[in-house]
């Protein structure tokens, strides 16, 4: 009898773990696939970045040119300095020579009244106003040159000047009155989004720009990071109604009031520069607190919190943040805004007709995890 119970509860043992058996199996062939994603991922940030260090190094590089350029500049004002100089002691040597030749003149002058040979009197005297013909000639010549001279510095000194102006406006992160641009992708919930525009366009790191619908201005924007052909610009919080979303091919626009501007205007008056941006503006908004350890949007913006969270599997989870698949027991939506490395938006609208949330699929293309 004791032999038939050891039996049973052997097959009851081989019957379980040929069970987990099954179950390990499957989830060894899900975590493969999770790696395959994770590799694909990783080599998508590492060309990402390697065009983000060609794209600075161009930037040096045309930086470079445009103080090389610069310092040209200079130099050509410093040589039409000389020049003038130059000119102005032949002018002043010449109007010297007229002045003796006046002299001259009037020395002749003085002859022809006490000498009696009027005729050879006559010929001198048309040979000093030959000399003082030419003189006068020279004289004109010389002071065509010296305008042409004062008019070349003058346009150089301005060309220095604006040149010098455009490269201040750039490291204060003034953007020109008339500058406009469109919203690329818009991260709403992550605050921050992707302008079309970088610094070919006229952007500047720290710029404060306006987001604008018509003639409303719906939010307010700070430039962070700033490419050649697109820039990342944060949320200012407290600047968009609450539910309200930016959407891309919104336009973008300077801000009526830029915090450099300001700052600058305050020192010129004497009084103290403020330590922050924008006045009245807030910094970037501060998504909630990260549920996932390692889920990080690729701009910097950090993860915002999960939906409640569900029971996460056994066998580690996505290795760039995104939440885990939920337990088939109870299954449970993912947050608004999700990790923008591969979890899908809410698949139902929010409730009461409110606008649906813009799209934060993963700009790199990274599948989501398999589901259970």
């Amino acid at each position: 009898m004791v032999w038939k119970i050891l039996s049973a509860l052997s097959a009851v043992c081989l019957g379980t773990a040929c069970y987990f058996a099954w179950a390990n199996q499957k989830l060894l062939v899900e975590e493969r696939k999770r790696e395959g994603f994770a590799n694909e991922n990783l080599a998508a940030m590492t060309a990402h970045i390697a065009k983000a260090e060609e794209a600075k190094k161009s930037r040096e590089t045309q930086r470079d040119m445009a103080n090389q350029e610069l310092e040209t500049t200079k130099t050509s004002v410093a040589d039409f300095a000389a020049k003038v100089q130059t000119s102005e002691q032949e002018l002043a040597a010449v109007k010297t020579n007229l002045e003796q030749t006046a002299k001259v003149v009037a020395q002749n002058q003085k002859v022809i009244d006490e000498a009696g040979d009027i005729k050879k009197l006559l010929a001198q005297i048309e040979a000093i106003k030959k000399e003082r013909a030419e003189a006068e000639s020279a004289l004109a010549n010389q002071t065509q040159h010296l305008a042409a001279a004062q008019e070349r510095i003058t346009s150089l000194t301005n060309a220095a000047k604006e040149a010098e102006e455009r490269e201040a406006r750039g490291r204060r992160g003034i953007v020109d009155d008339d500058f406009t641009a469109k919203v690329a992708y818009s991260y709403t919930d992550w605050g921050f989004v992707v302008l079309n525009k970088g610094n070919g366009g006229g952007v500047f790191a720290n710029a404060d720009l306006e987001v604008k619908r018509g003639k409303d201005v719906v939010a307010k924007l700070r430039v962070r990071d700033v490419e050649q052909n697109s820039s990342v610009a944060d949320l200012v919080k407290g600047s968009l109604a609450e539910g309200e979303h930016i959407r891309s091919g919104d336009l973008v626009v300077a801000a009526a009031e830029q915090s450099a501007k300001t700052t600058a205007a305050k020192t010129a008056d004497g009084a103290a520069a403020p330590a922050t941006g924008t006045t009245g503006a807030a910094p970037a908004a501060t998504p909630p607190a990260a549920g996932a350890a390692m889920g990080t949007d690729p701009f910097g913006a950090p993860a915002p919190a999960p939906a409640a969270a569900p029971a996460a599997p056994a066998m580690g989870a996505d290795p760039f943040g995104a939440p885990a698949a939920p337990a088939p027991a109870a299954p449970a939506a993912p947050a608004m805004g999700a990790d923008p490395f591969g979890t899908a938006p809410p698949a139902t609208p929010p409730a009461g007709g409110a606008k649906p949330a813009p799209s934060t699929a993963d700009p790199f293309g990274t599948a989501p995890p398999a589901a259970k």
